[in-house]
């Protein structure tokens, strides 16, 4: 029906537009796992999306309707402006109508392209400057009580001024639809590894797919080869990571390399990032709060502080999942030797202190001091230091005093006959010489 937009759409205004066509005089279609997008254009010249979906839900024209509603009052710079209509376009099959949604036509390329181009040719400046951006983008949703769902590579644009522009709500949440069923997953490897068709809405779901696209971003400005060994492959369009480095990071070649990055920060956000794949979906942080930590880690030049996730900040680990939680040791003085060795169990969850127990004394090397219980290891804990409480020793009670005379009386009793009894001897065999 898009070949003859009379027919095909119900709106008066779009019956007027014409649709962007391939060399076979076809509708040129952009296929989605949801819906298909075409490329319209006004009267008036100025282009527009137009997306029909694959399939109809009832819940999307209330999804839909929500999201409008509350952008009218809340102006997002990342966010461009649609129209939904449930029954927008007629179907050549069968002649019914079916939902619609039309919204501004954004010039550019999707970060994948853009990053790829940039990496190509070694240009690192831009890359830095874009984990920036994307770095306010994701605050300033978060300011408005928003998220996108499904923040991936296909759906984040990059306009000719490189600002970012995120297209495909069909798992967007405002306030109003917290608490919802997600009608959709999102895709892999951006999401959190415990999201699933169970996942409702609610205002932490961007984190974890937020600090993917972050780190990826640091890394590749740090190393932009690091495209061509894991990217630059035929039919992989995923940047930078895969499912299976979450699933197993000791044999993941990624993990390492980015332990490895020569941007410090970039190896403290792949600590973190890893860690927090094996916790609970909902005890991931903002990735403002994941970065400022580290960033403050760093301006407090603190060395190779223990790090672990036994905090309130990350308190637990995803069920049934009990692969030990790797934790940095702690760099004596001299940076010989790890000061301190610690691991905690990922199959329990966390106290409602951040502190580990005290460490075993075969974990003490170099002359440091062993860890104590009351030291707080949570690699978000505020000060550039190690917070710890020291107590005074208890008093000593009357009884232990009196025991300590009474063995003090008999050891000199004791001591005085046995120079006694060799003062004797003594004497004796004097005589007789």
């Amino acid at each position: 029906m898009l070949k003859n937009p009379q027919l095909g759409f119900r709106d008066p205004e779009l019956k007027r537009c014409t649709v962007e066509m391939n060399q076979l005089g076809q509708p040129k279609a952009r296929s989605g796992n949801f819906a298909t997008v075409y490329r319209g254009f006004r009267p008036n010249g100025c282009e527009f999306a137009i997306r029909v979906f694959n399939r109809r839900q009832d819940e999307r024209l209330l999804h839909y309707r929500a999201i409008s509603q509350y952008l009218e009052s809340h102006a997002i710079s990342s966010i461009v402006r649609f129209e939904y209509d449930d029954q927008g376009i007629r179907s050549s099959a069968d002649g019914k109508l079916y939902p619609l949604l039309t919204m501004e036509w954004v010039p550019g390329s999707t970060i994948f392209e853009w990053i790829e181009d940039h990496c190509r040719d070694g240009h690192c400046e831009p890359l830095l400057m874009a984990a920036d951006r994307w770095r306010h983008l994701v605050g300033e949703l978060s300011e408005h009580g928003v998220v996108h769902g499904d923040l991936q590579h296909g759906n984040v644009m990059v306009s000719p001024d490189s600002q970012f522009k995120l297209v495909d709500y069909d798992c967007m949440g405002v306030p109003s639809l917290l608490g919802r069923r997600n009608l959709e997953t999102g895709l892999a490897p951006y999401q959190h590894p415990g999201r699933n068709g169970d996942t409702v809405l609610f205002s932490g779901l961007d984190n974890f797919s937020a600090l993917v696209i972050y780190v990826a971003l640091r890394a590749l400005a740090a190393a932009p080869g690091l495209w061509k060994t894991y990217v630059d492959q035929p039919g992989y369009d995923r940047i930078l990571f895969r499912e299976e480095d979450f699933r197993s990071p000791k044999s993941s070649s990624l993990h390492q390399d980015l332990l490895n990055s020569p941007d410090e920060l970039v190896r403290d956000l792949t600590h973190h990032l890893f860690e927090l794949s094996r916790h609970e979906l909902r005890d991931v942080p903002r990735l403002d709060e994941v970065v400022s930590r580290c960033e403050s880690n760093q301006a407090a030049a603190v060395p190779a502080r223990p790090r672990s996730f036994r905090s309130t900040a990350f308190p637990r680990t995803r069920a049934g999942d009990d692969r030990p939680v790797p934790v940095r040791p702690r760099q004596s003085s001299s940076g010989s030797k790890p000061a301190v060795k610690a691991t905690a169990s990922r199959g329990r969850r966390a106290a409602s202190s951040s502190t580990l127990g005290p460490a075993p004394p075969s974990g003490v090397s170099g002359g440091a001091s062993p860890v104590r219980a009351d030291q707080d290891l949570s690699p978000f804990a505020e000060g550039p230091s190690l917070r710890s409480t020291s107590a005074a020793p208890p008093a000593q009670s009357a009884a232990e005093a009196r025991g300590e005379w009474v063995w003090w009386f008999v050891g000199s009793a004791a001591a005085a006959m046995v120079l006694g009894i060799l003062t004797t001897l003594v004497l004796l065999l004097w005589k007789r010489l």
